[in-house]
């Protein structure tokens, strides 16, 4: 399967206000270097990932590096789509990356994205509405879940 890794999943390895998520990220981490699913990132997630302070920053990109995803490239096809989302104003305007992050994962075809962004991305209101605007402009229907819920626990 091909897994499309939004930022939130290696954040929440620096989030000790979240121990519960901070160990299932951790397992999810594990799991997925054993599993032979296929691991996706793009230039979105480095993006932001650049924004984040000091210490942090050095942790979450040692943690991208490690995952040994391939990146895919944010195309002029997912921009668009991601405008699409944009209009219907499924993600507010300041979160535009989080629909970039839909946009890439939807345009390379990946089977999921894996999110604990609960309330723009793996929320089972906002799929439906992603995926109303997919079939609309002739894209695959794309799936997203927690690192909890893709581990089926």
């Amino acid at each position: 399967m091909k897994l499309y890794i939004e930022t939130s999943v290696p954040n929440m390895l620096t989030h000790d206000d979240a121990p519960y998520k901070m160990r299932i990220t951790a397992l999810f981490m594990e799991w997925v270097d054993i599993s032979a699913h296929e691991l996706f990132i793009s230039p979105v997630l480095l993006k932001e990932i650049a924004r984040t302070p000091g210490p942090r920053r050095a942790l979450l990109e040692k943690t991208v590096r490690e995952l040994g995803a391939t990146m895919v490239a944010v195309s002029a096809e997912a921009e668009e789509l991601a405008r699409h989302y944009a209009s219907a104003q499924i993600v507010p305007a300041r979160y535009q990356d989080d629909a970039l992050h839909v946009a890439v994962a939807v345009c390379h075809r990946t089977d999921m994205i894996v999110s604990w962004n609960m309330k723009h991305l793996a929320n089972p209101n906002k799929v439906a509405l992603i995926n109303a605007v997919n079939r609309q402009n002739g894209w695959p229907l794309i799936r997203i879940h927690t690192p909890q819920e893709v581990m089926g626990l």
